[in-house]
């Protein structure tokens, strides 16, 4: 399981060192792009300036707040800098309440809280203890992203669990949604409507559960992948592949070397040749003079017959 978040968990004085991972998943399932219908390329979004009717980087892009009356202020990073920054790295305890005080309207996304520091896994085990025997959760302050949010910390089994909240100023009132106030139900009513709700949560197990969307998505896909070939991809552990490819760069570096062999035998021969040449009898007056010398000395060297 992959880490989110490491800090630690402020309680009073004392510093628990953890470590967050995603409770859950929020998109488990395929994961679909956007393409165009036409040939299934890639559609991507740019950054668009309708003034200037162009594309801009990001770097040009600036924070805005625009007033329901048309007027539009544009925050520079430096204003932006000036806020008061969230304690980042810190799960700050505020406070403890009774479990079922918190409304499960406001909670969201949940967390695992693991130990990062077997020296201090007792102030862990200490604090989950004391929440899982009083029955409450601690109320915490913690920035996960670029700003800070509330969240509460309760035990779960033998691990802490942080859950985010929204604001208070964040929750919706349901205004004018109800039904008339003025309508009422029979006892008789109520009584068949609640054995009901016994009958169909006999045998109900919350995780044979599972996503027939999802389910029946994954289907059409794997069908859709009979009839499409796979692009092929060069395998860097086949072996093989790899020496027909060594093969074949090296035949085509000796084939450019060729010419240059060539001409590099080319010149050896013509070498050779021209030491041949040199090696030729002599002709002419050169000749006579040497067959001239060669008779004087045959006859100083030839015995005198005895009378």
């Amino acid at each position: 399981m992959q880490a989110v978040w490491r800090g630690i968990i402020s309680l009073g004085i004392i510093d628990i060192p953890v470590v967050l991972y995603k409770a859950t998943e929020t998109e488990s399932g395929l994961v679909l792009h956007q393409v165009h219908a036409e040939d299934g390329s890639r559609v991507r979004h740019k950054l668009w300036c309708e003034e200037e009717d162009r594309e801009i980087e990001y770097q040009e892009v600036a924070k805005c707040y625009q007033h329901p009356d048309g007027r539009r202020v544009v925050l520079s990073d430096k204003e932006l800098a000036t806020l008061p920054p969230p304690d980042k790295g810190r799960i700050s305890v505020l406070a403890s309440v009774d479990d079922g005080s918190i409304d499960p309207m406001v909670l969201g996304q949940a967390y695992h809280v693991g130990g990062a520091d077997p020296v201090t896994d007792r102030f862990y085990v200490l604090l989950r203890d004391t929440l899982r025997e009083s029955g409450r959760v601690a109320v915490t302050k913690v920035a996960l992203g670029t700003r800070g949010s509330l969240a509460v910390l309760r035990a779960h089994d033998d691990l802490l669990v942080l859950q985010t909240m929204s604001w208070p100023e964040e929750v919706r009132r349901p205004t004018g949604i109800a039904p008339e106030s003025d309508i009422a139900v029979r006892p008789q009513e109520l009584k068949m409507a609640m054995h009901l709700m016994d009958i169909l949560s006999e045998g109900f197990v919350l995780e044979e559960l599972h996503d027939d969307y999802q389910q029946a998505l994954r289907q059409v896909v794997a069908d859709r992948l009979e009839e499409v070939a796979p692009p092929h991809h060069a395998d860097d552990t086949d072996l093989m592949a790899l020496l027909r490819s060594s093969l074949e760069v090296a035949r085509s570096g000796r084939a450019d070397a060729a010419p240059a062999r060539k001409t590099a035998a080319g010149e050896t021969a013509s070498a050779a040749k021209r030491a041949t040449v040199k090696k030729k009898p002599a002709t002419g007056a050169a000749a006579a003079q040497k067959t001239t010398a060669k008779n004087t000395a045959a006859k100083k060297t030839t015995p005198r017959r005895a009378s």
